[in-house]
């Protein structure tokens, strides 16, 4: 079962729902305007080395998170939003022994200019800054990336905000058309991550 749906927006008015139930702002007449927001979108995501589901580390792909047992993603807001929770470490928890890979793509259309935000927030490690990597593409192109901030605490040091190049939030010029979102994200190591996560947001306003 996959996510998908369409929004619309207007710069200003009253919130709503579409007949379909999406979320909406029409006018003060209450109306949607020629000029409002509309896209379709679907998510689709891969895991491995989680062991939470009973998988012991094995590579899975699926369209809705709630269709196989302890996915380390969530959808939310519509599908406007994700959250990917890495699985306890090894050595401070005691628990999954992998190094654990995560991605979610997502298709986008859009029927006329748009600008697109995407703002992300997460936590890693306090040991080494090479682990808990996040990349970020649309379109095949980067648009940010991210790290565990190191500090060389081991397990005593907990997790803090992972440090972003460039920092977030980024906008891009999507044209009228299907457009891909890429997430690709790893602990890169079985060692020193517990409570660490990702969180993504997207949001749309035509261009100038």
């Amino acid at each position: 079962m996959s996510t998908s749906g369409k929004a619309v927006a207007t710069s200003s008015g009253k919130r709503g729902l579409l007949v379909g139930g999406k979320a909406a702002v029409f006018d003060a007449e209450g109306k949607c305007a020629a000029c409002c927001i509309e896209f379709t979108q679907r998510w689709s995501f891969t895991d491995a080395g989680f062991i939470d589901g009973g998988q012991n580390g094995a590579y899975r792909a699926y369209d809705d998170p709630d269709d196989v047992p302890a996915s380390p993603w969530t959808i939310l807001n519509e599908g406007l939003g994700l959250r990917l929770d890495w699985e306890d470490d090894q050595n401070c928890m005691g628990h999954n022994p992998y190094t654990q890979y995560a991605t979610a793509t997502c298709e986008i259309t859009v029927p006329q200019a748009m600008i697109m935000t995407v703002n992300w927030s997460g936590m890693g490690e306090t040991q080494d800054p090479n682990y808990e990597l996040m990349s970020l593409y649309v379109d095949g192109g980067l648009v940010g990336s991210a790290h565990a901030p190191g500090g060389k605490l081991g397990c005593a040091g907990g997790m803090a905000p992972v440090v972003s190049n460039p920092p977030p939030p980024q906008q891009v010029l999507l044209e009228p058309g299907p457009h891909t979102l890429f997430i690709d994200a790893t602990t890169n190591d079985p060692l020193y991550h517990f409570g660490a996560w990702y969180r993504f947001d997207l949001s749309f306003a035509p261009a100038p």
